[in-house]
């Protein structure tokens, strides 16, 4: 996967080390050391607890490494294995101070290593992840409006809601809100390299509602807003059985499937299928930020933290992707 990334162009993709309780710091050193032996031309810029991230690597590549740190200062002990406020604190400073490279432009893009929530709350840090969090970096005034985007290489999802209980999730469902999924899942196509994206949106119900059998979601919420993207431009196409919707947008490449995106529209809707197809090439995109940031799609793995035991195989993909939306970022923005 990682000979598809691009030749070097004078910026850097800022990696955060993660919560350091866990494997983030870990991963993301073995995913420098494979992509500097595979693509040394991509430059990498590492945010986190220097002391932390050289005591991972082998003595014959730290001077490497430490060229490609940004250190934000020791805030441990890191508990491996527990969560905690040192790590919650550490890792926060490492998303915030990773987010300003890339908004005063010394960094192209952003690459997340997994955090802890609970431990963000516990360092004063309530947030619900890290989708809510670069909004507001973004724009403290006036955060974007931001989906979270899962893929593979064989499936793309979009989320209409995030980090809600499924309660308020299906509450709050509503047609104004869905329209703004769509659209902004339609963004993701030319980075995608796909500039008409087939949307697919997923019925809330069993068999989409049976004409109202089985609940009213469908033609009180989701049919309009899909009335209005297609009045707008937009090839979005639905309410589908959630049961069936996934297979049908399964594929490697346009031709092998009938969609290109499937707009879900509560979290475990969209994250249930994605992970079966696992999570070791599995990527987060943030859509809607006014810069490009990609995350593995797991967590913190408290259970193997320290054991040297956790793949990068998914962070190494996100690098990818990072790196693959910049370039595409950049082709979009020079037309004239």
């Amino acid at each position: 996967m990682t000979n598809r990334l691009q030749k070097k162009t004078g910026h850097s993709i800022a990696i955060t080390m993660g919560d350091p309780s866990g494997i983030g710091p870990e991963i993301v050193v073995k995913a420098w050391r494979a992509l500097r032996h595979k693509t040394p031309q991509l430059e990498l810029r590492i945010v986190g607890d220097q002391a932390l991230l050289l005591s991972l690597a082998d003595p014959s590549e730290q001077a490497q490494l430490a060229a490609c740190l940004v250190d934000t200062g020791s805030r441990g002990p890191y508990p491996l294995g527990q969560i905690s406020p040192a790590s919650g604190q550490a890792s926060f400073e490492a998303v915030t101070q990773a987010t300003q490279l890339v908004m005063q432009g010394h960094a192209k893009a952003l690459v997340t290593a997994p955090i802890h929530k609970t431990a963000w709350a516990m360092a004063g840090h309530d947030w619900p992840g890290h989708t809510e969090l670069l909004a507001h970096l973004a724009n403290p005034v006036q955060p974007p409006a931001v989906r979270m985007m899962l893929s593979t290489p064989d499936l793309r999802v979009v989320l209409d809601s995030i980090h809600l209980p499924l309660s308020a999730a299906i509450s709050q469902l509503n047609t104004t809100q869905l329209l703004e999924t769509i659209s902004i899942s339609q963004t993701a196509g030319p980075w995608l390299g796909i500039p008409k994206p087939r949307i697919a949106v997923a019925a809330l119900n069993p068999h989409a509602s049976e004409n109202g059998r089985f609940g009213q979601e469908e033609a009180r919420v989701i049919e309009p807003a899909i009335a209005k993207a297609r009045a707008a431009g937009i090839l979005a196409s639905g309410p589908w059985p959630a049961d069936t919707v996934f297979m049908k947008a399964f594929g490697k490449t346009p031709d092998c499937r009938d969609f290109d995106l499937v707009v879900c529209l509560y979290h475990d809707q969209g994250l249930i299928p994605i992970k079966l197809g696992g999570i070791e090439q599995g990527v987060n995109s943030t859509l809607g930020l006014p810069f490009i940031r990609t995350s593995v799609d797991h967590g913190t793995a408290f259970d193997i933290a320290g054991k040297d035991l956790a793949s990068p195989d998914s962070l190494i993909e996100a690098i990818r992707l990072a790196d693959q939306f910049s370039q595409a970022k950049r082709q979009e923005q020079s037309k004239p």
